[in-house]
């Protein structure tokens, strides 16, 4: 039986897929009938329970993965400050016992004042975060901040009702009460090096008897991406983890709006915890989306937990980056960012472009961000205009060829695009924002003259579901989207995630189960877009994955010595990171 890449290569050379969509040449739009369950619901705190495994508990836990510069892949855990815990991965090739590492990395910690945000206990759909006798409990002071022997109250003293808490709504907390104060677990970071593509690596982190593994991406087709957005923290958010983990993919992009958190810190924490069966396999490369910075985030935490290679890609700015990712350059943009010519984001963008974007070595350019510059769903129209107007240009004069997003809680998938036209040398945008949050967008525009959509939507459906991207050859793309719940009257909150049971009625997508969506993305010829440059560097030979970090201005760092992504320094360790001989627990 012929596995995906090789039907997808037979099929290539037969002219035959579904949906295949040449540059330039758009079938018509579809809006599929189908319309997912209007909510998912949150999962309670109490759904979220601290990892056990370990000789002495509180055990680390929130395990996740992330690459960093070349050759690099990052490990991030958290642990109680009440313990002793060091930075510390054990790592080596999988059944290789002799090449087991200790490498050491840095720890730190944040607090943060919350925000009390009123949806976190009157959601307008699903279940509430909190309580409004919990936050209510938070918010009073009375038991201490006053004086025991006159009675005088202080400054910080509140007695705060339930009724209070109801009529006053959002507010940012009170950074006189200490409960109010979010204080992060102990996070740690530790950068694995000189790892080899399509070598599996297995790993522990310290204070946790879980061992985990993961394969270290290849730069070689085919190569697949897992694709989401706006995930949130609920059942769908669980079903949107499973099926990208069943693509086995390279790794996954992830266009913003992680945890939901919305200035209540400790669903950072919770959020972790959901995502780790995916997260400790599979690296999860991530954008900011705007619940990283509202409600007073700031993107601090985003910052803290999910570090980006901004300093091997040359970005001042932790929050846009870009690294070669398979056969893929991949740029992360922060829709929450200046954008203007004059700012550091688009010098950054045009300087990334130009020097270390090279067709010969990537010949995919794949851009992430998560504000959508093409949507035709009534929610979030025409919201990062001024962006696109920044740089659509710019990307198209490179020949960005994908471009995804989230934002709208719905999916869509468009023409080629540039400057508001099906354009044979744009790029195909790719809105993936249903990959678990509870509100829906199920509202279309319509098209010109009557159209049930615009000309340049070539499917649209408001489903819960996730992308996957496979990358086949230097010129072909093999694109599915998977619908994996749907409404059931019979099911609890009408909710169904068990995918063989999705069937919908009058559903007009090619199939009605499981995937809704699928085409060839077909990357256009030197010849058909003679303004785009083939953008190779030149006097940059094609290098290997031991060049890479010269090739970027990072430091090559000694025997005792780690290198921080964040940064670009070398870190002196004194002989820690030195090999052992103990077998994996």
């Amino acid at each position: 039986m012929l596995g995906s890449s090789a039907l997808v290569l037979s099929l290539l050379a037969l002219g035959i897929g579904p949906h295949v969509v040449f540059a330039g040449t758009p079938v018509r739009g579809r809006t599929s009938s189908y319309q997912r369950v209007g909510s998912a619901s949150q999962l309670p705190m109490s759904h979220f329970a601290p990892n056990t495994r370990c000789v002495e508990p509180p055990c680390s836990e929130q395990v996740h993965l992330q690459l960093g510069g070349p050759g690099e892949m990052v490990v991030v855990f958290a642990s109680a400050p009440s313990t002793n815990t060091v930075a510390r991965v054990i790592f080596g090739e999988a059944g290789v016992p002799s090449s087991k590492l200790a490498v050491f990395g840095t720890t730190a910690t944040y607090s943060q004042l919350v925000y009390w945000y009123a949806k976190h206990w009157n959601p307008d759909m699903g279940l509430p975060t909190l309580t409004p006798e919990q936050v209510a409990a938070i918010r009073t002071t009375s038991s201490w901040a006053s004086d025991p022997k006159s009675g005088l109250h202080g400054s910080a003293w509140e007695n705060i009702s339930v009724e209070q808490v109801l009529e006053e709504g959002d507010q940012l907390g009170n950074y006189k009460n200490y409960l109010e104060n979010y204080n992060s677990p102990q996070l740690h970071t530790v950068v694995l090096r000189g790892l080899k593509g399509g070598q599996r690596y297995e790993y522990s982190v310290d204070r946790d008897d879980r061992v985990f593994s993961f394969v270290m991406p290849k730069d070689t087709f085919p190569f697949t991406f897992g694709l989401t957005a706006d995930v949130d923290q609920t059942e769908v958010t669980n079903a949107t983890f499973n099926a990208l983990a069943a693509m086995a993919p390279g790794a996954v992009l992830l266009a913003g709006d992680l945890a939901y958190a919305n200035g209540y810190y400790p669903r950072w924490d919770s959020y972790a915890q959901l995502a780790e069966a995916l997260s400790t396999a599979v690296p999860i490369m991530t954008c900011p989306g705007n619940h990283e910075t509202g409600f007073l985030e700031a993107f601090q935490s985003y910052k803290a937990r999910y570090p980006m290679p901004a300093a091997a890609s040359g970005s001042t700015d932790p929050t846009y980056w870009s690294r070669d990712i398979g056969p893929a350059h991949v740029v992360s943009l922060n829709t929450y960012a200046g954008t203007n010519p004059s700012s550091a984001q688009y010098r950054w963008l045009e300087e990334d472009l130009a020097t270390r974007f090279d067709r010969r070595r990537t010949p995919w350019l794949v851009v992430m961000m998560h504000a959508p510059w093409y949507n035709s769903n009534t929610k979030h129209v025409r919201e990062s205009e001024p962006m696109r107007g920044d740089m659509e240009a710019l990307l198209y004069s490179f020949g960005a060829n994908i471009v995804l997003s989230g934002h709208v809680h719905s999916y869509e998938r468009t023409a080629p695009m540039y400057n508001n036209a099906s354009d044979p040398c744009g790029a195909t945008y790719l809105n993936l924002g249903d990959g678990g949050k509870g509100m829906a967008n199920v509202k279309w525009l319509p098209g010109e003259s009557g159209a049930p959509q615009p000309e340049w939507s070539l499917f649209r459906q408001a489903s819960f579901g996730a992308g996957q991207l496979e990358l086949v050859n230097d010129t072909h793309a093999y694109f599915k989207w998977h619908r994996h719940s749907c409404y059931d009257e019979d099911a609890p909150l009408n909710e169904n995630v068990n995918a063989s049971g999705c069937i919908s009625t009058g559903d007009d997508s090619l199939q009605s189960t499981l995937v809704s969506d699928e085409t060839w993305i077909v990357r256009p010829s030197a010849a058909q877009c003679e303004g785009q440059e083939q953008h190779e560097v030149r006097g940059m030979p094609k290098p290997a994955p031991s060049s890479f970090a010269s090739l970027v201005g990072l430091p090559s760092c000694g025997q005792d010595e780690l290198l921080n992504t964040t940064t670009g320094e070398c870190i002196v360790v004194r002989g820690q990171a030195r090999r052992l001989e103990t077998n994996f627990v």
